[in-house]
């Protein structure tokens, strides 16, 4: 430990005297104490004031980035850089969520009493833990999502979407740059829980597929601003002959709501920070999307950032899809929406944020 704490306070000290050559003015600057550089806290507090204080800061944190690099280290802010993509180191153990968790699924179920299903996506970290450096700290979200499975009533319907993910771990299913997974990833999830949904999927060969993007770096290259991995593709499949969307509307979580195109992708978050919002546009507590087909098909999604990319491909099975967003909402409830008023009910979220959110919402 001792000699991680010598190397970061060394690089600690280039740092600074990069920022006295570009003149910083120093505010509050950190007072070295020896417990301080011995234990770590220094460098810590001091990688925190060059951030907050340098004008410069992406191009000082790109030489840190290198500089570690060089150093041996193979974790930058908590992302493991591996030789062809960046991945996020996991919590060591989330096993003390798991009944609590299912049980919001299984309070829904009892309440409403209507077909549900559940689908927990494990993280890249987990489908490609072989590429984690020996003493990289691994959360096994596998037995995780299975014992959460486990822990659901009977008449909720799970998909096991890591078996999926786990066999196609040679083809392009999780971004590169980012925590989420690909269009393809999702797609072929979609596969499996339209089926379980008792519906056919659409064929993947009846799709065309547009690249929007190949320049796109997502979460995990904004944290360590690493550019020695080669940037995503952010791709659009679109089914001609297929269903269209004839009404979008949005609702906020202060109560406003506003009509959109007919249209989820917004193109101009393309040339913005935020591209993979192209896939929804600009966030909101619930979505209601109308289509043309004349069925009595209503699905109710309830999602994270994950399902963003699968909506399309469940479009085509539904005459309305309400998406209430997780991260957004109020709760899982009827506040929002009446579960009453759909067919079906589904659940998709990462496993990562599964075991965040759950908490937060309650029937």
């Amino acid at each position: 430990m001792q000699k991680q704490f010598h190397w970061r306070t060394v690089l600690m000290v280039l740092l600074i005297y990069a920022a006295v050559l570009f003149n910083t003015t120093f505010r509050a600057f950190p007072i070295p104490t020896a417990s301080a550089v011995l234990d770590g806290t220094w460098a810590k507090q001091t990688e925190e004031f060059l951030v907050q204080n340098l004008g410069f800061h992406d191009s000082l944190f790109r030489l840190k980035t290198q500089a570690e690099l060089l150093l041996g280290e193979k974790r930058i802010r908590n992302v493991y850089i591996t030789d062809d993509m960046l991945l996020e180191k996991l919590p060591s153990d989330h096993s003390g969520n798991v009944t609590e968790s299912a049980q919001v699924l299984n309070e829904f179920y009892e309440k409403y009493q209507i077909p549900t299903y559940f689908v927990l996506v494990p993280s890249a970290s987990e489908i490609y833990q072989s590429s984690l450096p020996a003493n990289a700290v691994k959360e096994d979200q596998k037995t995780l999502i299975q014992q959460t499975y486990a822990n659901v009533r009977t008449g909720i319907r799970c998909v096991d979407a890591c078996n999926v993910l786990s066999s196609l771990k040679d083809e392009y299913i999780y971004y590169r740059t980012d925590t989420r997974w690909t269009t393809f990833g999702a797609y072929s999830v979609y596969q499996s829980a339209i089926r379980k949904m008792g519906l056919t999927a659409v064929p993947y060969n009846r799709f065309v597929i547009s690249h929007m993007s190949t320049e796109f770096r997502g979460n995990l290259y904004e944290r360590t601003l690493y550019d020695g991995i080669k940037p995503d593709v952010l791709d659009r499949y679109t089914y001609e002959g297929g269903a269209e969307i004839v009404q979008v509307t949005a609702a906020y979580a202060d109560g406003s709501t506003e009509e959109r195109e007919t249209s989820l992708y917004e193109e101009s978050y393309l040339q913005s920070e935020e591209m993979y919002r192209f896939y929804l546009g600009k966030p909101c507590a619930m979505l209601t999307i109308r289509t043309n087909l004349e069925n009595d098909r209503r699905l109710l999604l309830y999602k994270d950032e994950f399902a963003d990319c699968m909506i399309p491909f469940l479009l085509q099975h539904y005459s309305e899809v309400c998406v209430i967003d997780l991260t957004q909402s109020a709760g899982i409830s009827d506040r929002l929406a009446a579960p009453t008023d759909f067919t079906q009910v589904l659940f998709l979220c990462s496993m990562e944020n599964w075991s965040e959110l759950w908490k937060m919402h309650t029937t």
